[in-house]
């Protein structure tokens, strides 16, 4: 259950995140002018940006069964493997689909015009996403297991 807690923390630190740059974005827009879409509680529960969630999610599992389990024990290996396959689908499913499903809908409103809805978007994540949910899954996976020493 500890590994469990450890690894929603990252998940929600990692969204917390995305909300504030969400929001720096936005002011800055707003500031400048420029039109675009307003932070709301919906934002925390978004899929895609910086960082990426679930990198960090899996991340922080890993680092915890590393740590306590050992880098070299096999439940390592199978939450390394886990995290893996979850960061490339990120990256090499879910992120070209993204695009793809962006192209559609344009392509759609110009042959359709705004009368048939859009295709709803998967997000995908690029490197420096993965890399930053990557960051976030170790610095909370090694300050639960080194600073508060959920593993006495």
């Amino acid at each position: 259950m500890r590994i469990f807690l450890v690894c929603i923390t990252a998940w929600f630190i990692a969204q917390l995140i995305k909300v504030i740059i969400n929001l720096v974005k936005y002011y800055n827009a707003k500031r400048k002018g420029i039109k675009c879409k307003k932070v709301t509680l919906e934002t925390m529960f978004k899929l895609g940006g910086m960082p990426s969630s679930h990198t960090a999610t899996v991340i922080a599992l890993c680092g915890c069964v590393g740590l306590h389990n050992g880098f070299d024990s096999d439940i390592f290996a199978a939450c390394g493997v886990f995290a893996f396959i979850t960061m490339f689908d990120a990256f090499k499913v879910r992120l070209p689909i993204s695009r793809l499903t962006d192209a559609f809908n344009r392509l759609q409103d110009k042959v359709y015009g705004n009368d048939v809805p859009d295709l709803k978007k998967v997000e995908g994540h690029t490197i420096p996403e993965i890399i930053g949910g990557f960051i976030v899954g170790v610095c909370v996976s090694l300050f639960w297991v080194k600073v508060v020493g959920i593993f006495g």
